[in-house]
């Protein structure tokens, strides 16, 4: 069973912690993680570029020239695509780029990842990671005291408020996530993956426990 280092607040180490087989034991794939980062990639672009035909550049409707006895090649308008000024020919045009993939391969993938980074160790588990107000350099300290100085990490914490993510926001080779925002490209683009206990307690059992009427009545 994969094993990770457990720390406190303050960056101490305070033991190690079992990783469950079921989340972190899962032989990575490579269609899953490839399908997953694709997709992800694909979902952020915006699709929003947009070059002008011939017929959408504004002026042009004169003919620049007689047709013929010029000894020049035949035109008809001057926002013709071979023009300095004219349209654009096969030019981008906004269109939608987002891809869709199975929830059940999505989360697959999203175990793998995990389970990769738990086998190379590079899973770490802290107590919690929460500023009332925000100081970059306690974030830069804490990340120092873990010994990850110079790598690029992943916190993933429960919630995340504004204190915490912009105490992290100006260290380069770090960045704050919450749970419900955890993905196989964030996991596979860094380093190391710190994950509080809270997160780690919500990754394994993600879903409450329904509790029937007569145990609500005890």
């Amino acid at each position: 069973m994969p094993k990770a280092n457990v720390y406190s607040s303050a960056g101490q180490s305070t033991g190690q912690v079992e990783l469950p087989e079921a989340f972190f034991g899962v032989k990575p794939r490579a269609h899953h993680l490839w399908r997953s980062v694709n997709t992800h990639l694909a979902n952020q672009r915006l699709g929003t570029v947009k070059t002008k035909r011939r017929g959408e550049v504004s002026g042009g409707g004169k003919k620049p020239f007689k047709q013929k006895g010029t000894g020049n090649a035949r035109q008809g308008s001057i926002r013709a695509v071979q023009f300095v000024g004219g349209g654009i020919a096969h030019g981008p045009k906004p269109r939608d780029y987002s891809l869709a993939l199975p929830k059940k391969m999505r989360r697959q993938a999203l175990l793998e990842s995990l389970s990769d980074k738990a086998a190379q160790g590079k899973i770490l588990v802290i107590e919690g990671v929460q500023f009332t107000t925000p100081k970059t350099k306690q974030a830069a300290g804490l990340l120092n005291s873990l010994g990850l100085n110079g790598q690029k990490c992943l916190i993933v914490v429960d919630a995340a408020n504004d204190a915490t993510l912009k105490s992290f926001r100006n260290l380069s080779k770090a960045k704050v996530l919450s749970r419900e925002n955890l993905n196989t490209y964030e996991i596979l683009t860094h380093d190391v993956v710190i994950l509080t206990q809270a997160t780690l307690r919500q990754l394994t059992d993600p879903r409450p426990k329904m509790t029937s009427d007569k145990e609500k009545a005890s």
